[in-house]
Protein backbone atom coordinates (compact mmCIF):
# COMPACT_ATOMS: atom_id res chain seq x y z
CA UNK A 1 0.00 0.00 0.00
CA UNK A 2 1.28 3.34 -0.79
CA UNK A 3 0.31 5.74 2.38
CA UNK A 4 1.84 9.09 3.08
CA UNK A 5 3.62 9.42 -0.40
CA UNK A 6 6.19 6.83 0.27
CA UNK A 7 6.14 2.67 -0.06
CA UNK A 8 6.01 0.79 3.11
CA UNK A 9 5.92 -2.50 3.23
CA UNK A 10 2.73 -2.99 5.91
CA UNK A 11 -0.41 -0.31 5.73
CA UNK A 12 1.01 2.83 8.14
CA UNK A 13 -2.69 2.90 9.18
CA UNK A 14 -2.68 -0.49 10.74
CA UNK A 15 -2.28 -0.76 14.53
CA UNK A 16 1.29 -1.95 15.27
CA UNK A 17 0.30 -4.54 17.16
CA UNK A 18 -1.72 -6.06 14.39
CA UNK A 19 1.46 -6.07 11.82
CA UNK A 20 4.95 -7.16 11.70
CA UNK A 21 8.18 -5.05 11.63
CA UNK A 22 11.22 -5.63 9.24
CA UNK A 23 14.23 -4.13 10.99
CA UNK A 24 17.46 -3.17 9.50
CA UNK A 25 19.55 -6.58 10.17
CA UNK A 26 22.96 -3.94 10.77
CA UNK A 27 20.68 -2.62 13.54
CA UNK A 28 18.70 -5.53 15.16
CA UNK A 29 20.94 -8.28 16.23
CA UNK A 30 17.88 -10.14 15.77
CA UNK A 31 17.13 -9.97 12.01
CA UNK A 32 19.48 -12.74 10.48
CA UNK A 33 20.94 -12.66 7.44
CA UNK A 34 21.39 -15.36 4.78
CA UNK A 35 23.40 -16.32 1.33
CA UNK A 36 21.12 -18.60 -0.80
CA UNK A 37 19.14 -19.86 -3.69
CA UNK A 38 15.58 -19.61 -4.25
CA UNK A 39 15.00 -22.78 -3.10
CA UNK A 40 15.05 -21.91 0.86
CA UNK A 41 12.28 -19.34 0.28
CA UNK A 42 9.89 -22.72 -0.40
CA UNK A 43 11.83 -23.91 2.80
CA UNK A 44 10.62 -21.18 4.76
CA UNK A 45 6.91 -20.39 3.09
CA UNK A 46 4.88 -22.35 5.65
CA UNK A 47 6.45 -19.70 8.27
CA UNK A 48 5.91 -16.60 6.47
CA UNK A 49 3.79 -14.43 7.95
CA UNK A 50 5.03 -11.47 5.81
CA UNK A 51 7.54 -10.58 3.11
CA UNK A 52 8.63 -7.55 1.49
CA UNK A 53 11.32 -7.78 -1.02
CA UNK A 54 13.64 -4.76 -0.71
CA UNK A 55 16.64 -3.48 -2.44
CA UNK A 56 19.14 -5.31 -0.51
CA UNK A 57 16.85 -8.87 -0.36
CA UNK A 58 13.65 -10.52 0.93
CA UNK A 59 12.63 -9.64 3.99
CA UNK A 60 10.30 -12.22 6.08
CA UNK A 61 9.03 -12.86 9.38
CA UNK A 62 8.47 -16.20 10.14
CA UNK A 63 5.95 -17.68 13.06
CA UNK A 64 6.93 -20.14 15.00
CA UNK A 65 5.66 -21.59 18.34
CA UNK A 66 8.53 -20.00 19.91
CA UNK A 67 7.82 -16.26 18.36
CA UNK A 68 8.34 -14.81 15.29
CA UNK A 69 11.86 -14.94 13.66
CA UNK A 70 12.90 -12.07 11.31
CA UNK A 71 15.25 -13.31 8.34
CA UNK A 72 17.01 -11.56 5.07
CA UNK A 73 17.81 -13.81 2.35
CA UNK A 74 20.09 -12.59 -0.02
CA UNK A 75 19.70 -14.91 -3.41
CA UNK A 76 23.16 -15.11 -4.51
CA UNK A 77 23.59 -18.93 -4.52
CA UNK A 78 22.70 -21.64 -7.42
CA UNK A 79 19.71 -23.36 -6.31
CA UNK A 80 21.84 -26.67 -5.06
CA UNK A 81 24.64 -24.72 -3.69
CA UNK A 82 24.70 -24.78 0.39
CA UNK A 83 23.49 -21.39 1.75
CA UNK A 84 26.01 -18.96 3.71
CA UNK A 85 24.89 -16.94 6.95
CA UNK A 86 26.39 -13.44 7.49
CA UNK A 87 27.23 -12.56 10.98
CA UNK A 88 28.09 -8.76 11.01
CA UNK A 89 30.80 -8.78 13.95
CA UNK A 90 30.48 -6.43 16.52
CA UNK A 91 29.39 -5.82 19.83
CA UNK A 92 26.42 -7.88 19.57
CA UNK A 93 27.91 -10.59 18.18
CA UNK A 94 27.08 -12.87 20.86
CA UNK A 95 23.03 -12.64 20.41
CA UNK A 96 23.56 -12.24 16.55
CA UNK A 97 25.45 -15.51 16.93
CA UNK A 98 22.31 -17.43 19.72
CA UNK A 99 19.41 -15.75 16.62
CA UNK A 100 21.21 -17.47 13.69
CA UNK A 101 21.60 -20.78 15.80
CA UNK A 102 17.58 -20.25 16.66
CA UNK A 103 16.90 -20.47 12.47
CA UNK A 104 19.43 -23.54 12.41
CA UNK A 105 16.98 -25.43 14.39
CA UNK A 106 14.10 -24.44 12.55
CA UNK A 107 15.82 -25.71 9.41
CA UNK A 108 16.49 -28.96 11.05
CA UNK A 109 12.54 -29.24 11.69
CA UNK A 110 13.03 -28.53 15.48
CA UNK A 111 11.84 -25.66 18.33
CA UNK A 112 14.05 -22.78 17.40
CA UNK A 113 13.54 -21.85 20.95
CA UNK A 114 12.98 -18.15 22.72
CA UNK A 115 14.99 -15.27 21.65
CA UNK A 116 18.27 -14.59 23.72
CA UNK A 117 17.13 -12.65 26.90
CA UNK A 118 18.10 -9.47 26.71
CA UNK A 119 16.49 -8.67 23.30
CA UNK A 120 12.76 -10.22 25.19
CA UNK A 121 10.42 -8.11 27.13
CA UNK A 122 7.97 -9.09 29.10
CA UNK A 123 4.10 -7.86 28.91
CA UNK A 124 4.02 -5.50 31.14
CA UNK A 125 7.66 -3.67 29.68
CA UNK A 126 5.92 -3.98 25.93
CA UNK A 127 2.54 -2.02 27.48
CA UNK A 128 5.29 0.80 29.16
CA UNK A 129 6.58 1.17 25.50
CA UNK A 130 3.55 1.44 23.83
CA UNK A 131 2.41 4.22 26.67
CA UNK A 132 6.38 5.67 26.42
CA UNK A 133 5.76 5.96 22.70
CA UNK A 134 2.40 7.88 23.03
CA UNK A 135 3.56 10.41 25.13
CA UNK A 136 6.83 11.05 23.39
CA UNK A 137 4.98 11.45 20.35
CA UNK A 138 2.11 13.46 21.51
CA UNK A 139 4.45 15.72 23.25
CA UNK A 140 6.25 16.10 20.08
CA UNK A 141 3.08 17.11 18.04
CA UNK A 142 1.72 19.03 20.86
CA UNK A 143 -0.65 17.32 22.28
CA UNK A 144 -1.63 19.05 26.22
CA UNK A 145 -0.78 16.29 28.68
CA UNK A 146 -4.15 15.95 30.10
CA UNK A 147 -5.36 15.00 26.46
CA UNK A 148 -2.31 12.22 26.52
CA UNK A 149 -3.25 10.74 29.81
CA UNK A 150 -7.32 10.58 28.98
CA UNK A 151 -5.67 8.66 25.39
CA UNK A 152 -4.15 6.21 28.12
CA UNK A 153 -6.38 6.22 31.08
CA UNK A 154 -9.63 7.13 30.07
CA UNK A 155 -11.38 10.17 29.50
CA UNK A 156 -12.35 10.41 33.03
CA UNK A 157 -9.16 12.14 34.07
CA UNK A 158 -10.16 15.25 31.60
CA UNK A 159 -13.00 15.23 34.32
CA UNK A 160 -10.72 15.37 37.11
CA UNK A 161 -9.89 18.79 39.01
CA UNK A 162 -6.36 20.16 38.94
CA UNK A 163 -6.05 19.28 42.18
CA UNK A 164 -7.68 15.78 41.87
CA UNK A 165 -5.15 15.34 38.50
CA UNK A 166 -1.98 16.30 40.59
CA UNK A 167 -3.30 13.70 43.63
CA UNK A 168 -3.83 11.20 41.50
CA UNK A 169 -1.82 7.79 40.59
CA UNK A 170 -2.38 8.63 37.31
CA UNK A 171 -0.31 11.69 37.06
CA UNK A 172 2.50 10.22 39.05
CA UNK A 173 2.34 7.18 36.38
CA UNK A 174 2.54 9.74 33.22
CA UNK A 175 5.06 12.02 34.33
CA UNK A 176 7.20 8.53 35.17
CA UNK A 177 6.79 7.14 32.02
CA UNK A 178 6.99 11.25 30.55
CA UNK A 179 10.19 11.21 32.04
CA UNK A 180 11.35 7.93 30.43
CA UNK A 181 10.19 8.19 27.11
CA UNK A 182 12.72 11.15 26.40
CA UNK A 183 14.95 8.06 25.53
CA UNK A 184 12.77 7.77 22.68
CA UNK A 185 13.69 10.62 21.46
CA UNK A 186 17.76 10.33 21.44
CA UNK A 187 18.11 6.66 19.96
CA UNK A 188 16.60 4.59 22.33
CA UNK A 189 14.88 1.86 19.74
CA UNK A 190 17.85 0.88 18.86
CA UNK A 191 19.49 0.64 22.18
CA UNK A 192 15.90 -1.72 23.03
CA UNK A 193 16.58 -3.60 19.39
CA UNK A 194 20.03 -4.19 20.06
CA UNK A 195 19.11 -5.55 24.02
CA UNK A 196 21.25 -2.80 25.48
CA UNK A 197 17.86 -1.24 27.38
CA UNK A 198 15.04 -3.26 28.80
CA UNK A 199 11.53 -1.68 28.91
CA UNK A 200 12.87 1.68 28.98
CA UNK A 201 14.12 0.89 32.78
CA UNK A 202 17.46 -0.24 32.97
CA UNK A 203 20.56 -1.04 31.10
CA UNK A 204 20.95 -4.51 30.42
CA UNK A 205 24.81 -4.48 29.24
Amino acid sequence: PVAGGCVFPVDPDLPAWLVPAFWDPDIAPEVAVRGDGGDILARLAPYARARHDGPNGIYLVLDSVAGPLRIVIVVDRQLDAPGTWFIIDDGCLPTRLACVARFGRLLAGQTPGPLPSTLRLSPQQKLRQVRMLCIAEGRRTGVTVRRIAAGLYGAHTLRLSNREWHASSWHRAFYRDLKDASFYLNGGHIALLQGLKQGGDSLAA
